[in-house]
């Protein structure tokens, strides 16, 4: 409740509870978007205000600032991970939010800068209208990698000194604290989602952040692709860990080729539980497939025989003709949401639109675009099974 905000003070889990905010912000919004459901909502950008005004004292001011829009109808606030403050709520509140933002404007007048442009700490917004924005914003500052300016986009590339490095570090790193689940669903006549299982990977951006900073491991894309399969034995031995996957939903995961064939999935395929046989998806590249068919074939048989599924990820609308699921024996195709899909004529071709997933389903464009296709499997931050308190009141 908003109105309980004054009573609130930092602590030591902070970032966890922001990241939770951000977390019900996306869930809110998803089912203000999908519901058709009119809210209005206001952000407080303090992470424009610079490093100065950012300490504990101004997000608490600038929380009791708010304090008049905590008896709009509805109204919710969340701190976000980068200290900005975003409230929503219901119907008429102008009074309230007039007011707000007048104590909002004096509370950061004052120092050597002057007054600062509304428009630069004070924005509003309607929903659905902005809806988009709203989450693009939300989804950033959970996932990095999103942003078109990632943090470690500007570090130096690997090189084989450093990537050697990287590789004895991450053989004693606890990566479990990078690792993260993202639901796939299926999107039923109602419009809802249905878990259909989870994606888990290693957040690779937080991971070279923490371990090595100074440097981008995507900027070279060999020594990338060596570092990908030591993340793939990491991966595999926190699954393969005693009691792990111990009543787990069936998830999927990225793996090399050469991955599937060494001592590390024997390991996770002995560990698993019989209740996952068959349940599990193994996600390949599409350059891994290329790169030697053979390896490529044996692997696929191989993991076939003992149950698992196998999927190419990351298929762009040019890669489709390219990349025949029957002809692969695959049993999934992720295509990769973008705006070129909007023109895209070629969905027709293909033979079993039931065996192709839409990745990055962000946006009610590329829900709208899949479903209109006949896609029923969606991958992103508007495709996820409500959480049981989100249903909200028209």
């Amino acid at each position: 409740m908003i109105g309980s905000m004054r009573k609130r003070e930092p602590q030591a889990s902070e970032p966890v509870a922001q990241r939770q905010d951000a977390m019900q912000l996306i869930a809110l919004v998803r089912e203000c978007l999908l519901a058709g459901i009119a809210r209005r909502a206001c952000v407080v950008h303090l992470s424009r205000l610079g490093i100065d005004r950012l300490r504990p004292h101004h997000v608490r001011l600038a929380r009791a600032a708010l304090e008049p829009l905590a008896h709009a109808d509805r109204a919710r606030l969340f701190t976000l991970p980068n200290q900005s403050l975003v409230t929503v709520w219901r119907g008429d509140a102008k009074v309230a939010v007039a007011t707000s933002k007048a104590a909002i404007m004096h509370l950061f007048a004052d120092g050597d800068a002057g007054k600062i442009a509304p428009d630069m700490v004070w924005e509003e917004l309607d929903i659905p209208g902005a809806a988009e924005r709203l989450l693009a914003m939300a989804k950033a500052l959970l996932d990095p990698a999103t942003t078109s300016t990632p943090p470690a986009a500007s570090g130096l590339p690997l090189d084989p000194a450093s990537l050697s490095a990287l590789e004895a570090q991450l053989a004693n790193a606890d990566v479990a604290r990078f690792a993260r689940r993202h639901p796939v669903c299926s999107r039923l006549a109602d419009g809802s989602f249905r878990l259909r299982w989870e994606k888990r990977t290693l957040c690779i951006d937080e991971l070279a952040e923490s371990l090595t900073p100074d440097h981008a491991p995507e900027a070279d894309p060999w020594l990338f692709l060596r570092l990908t399969r030591t993340l793939d034995r990491r991966m595999l031995a926190l699954l393969a860990a005693p009691g792990k996957l111990t009543g787990a939903r069936p998830f999927a995961i990225n793996l090399n080729v050469s991955s599937i064939l060494g001592p590390n999935f024997l390991r996770f395929d002995t560990a698993l539980p019989a209740a996952l046989r068959g349940q599990v998806t193994l996600d390949l590249l599409p350059a891994d497939v290329l790169a030697d068919p053979s390896a490529f074939l044996f692997a696929r048989d191989f993991a076939r025989a003992r149950g698992y599924r196998l999927s190419l990820r990351s298929i762009t609308a040019e890669l489709l003709p390219v990349f025949p699921l029957a002809r692969l024996g695959l049993d999934l195709l992720q295509l990769k949401w973008s705006a070129q899909l909007s023109t895209f004529d070629g969905m027709a071709a293909l033979a079993d639109v039931s065996k192709i997933m839409l990745s990055h389903a962000d946006t009610p464009a590329a829900i709208a675009w899949g479903s209109a296709f006949g896609i029923e499997l969606f991958q992103g931050y508007l495709a996820a099974e409500p959480a049981p308190h989100a249903t909200l009141a028209r």
